[in-house]
């Protein structure tokens, strides 16, 4: 599988968002124009152009089995957020994704309700159910 190149911009969140609700039947550009200029304005050129880089870049793929051309992201709304979430720690924290969570907790980011979540987690991923192969 062909995996995405670099990052997203809020406006390119938003297009993927736009069809990641539109579910296996993909996208047009009009719906998608249309899905956006309903909450901002924004022009269909603008739209048409943010697709095409986020196809150039492998965040979406052309379906154009029909008329007029239907667009899907490559990843699900999931894959992308790890997908994501993974080159900032590794960009910003050095792979570390404990310093991540510390930068959280020294900015009082983090509210209470999330800490307790992340403990969860922690604890959850601990066992030895989630421990790879061989260890």
């Amino acid at each position: 599988m062909i995996k995405p190149e670099g990052t997203l911009t809020s406006s390119q969140h938003e297009i993927l968002a736009v069809v990641w609700d539109r579910g296996d039947q993909g996208a047009t550009v009009t719906e998608i124009w249309q899905a956006i200029a309903a909450q901002r304005r924004v022009g269909r050129t603008t739209i048409l152009n943010l697709v095409d880089r986020l196809e150039r870049r492998n965040w979406l793929v052309r379906r154009d089995r029909e008329k007029p051309c239907h667009y899907l992201a490559m990843l699900g709304r999931e894959q992308t957020a790890v997908f994501l979430a993974g080159g900032f720690v590794d960009e910003f924290f050095a792979g570390s994704a404990s310093h991540l969570v510390m930068s959280l907790l020294g900015s009082k980011r983090l509210k209470p309700g999330e800490i307790e979540r992340l403990r969860q987690l922690l604890e959850d991923h601990s066992q030895p159910s989630h421990q790879p192969k061989g260890e």
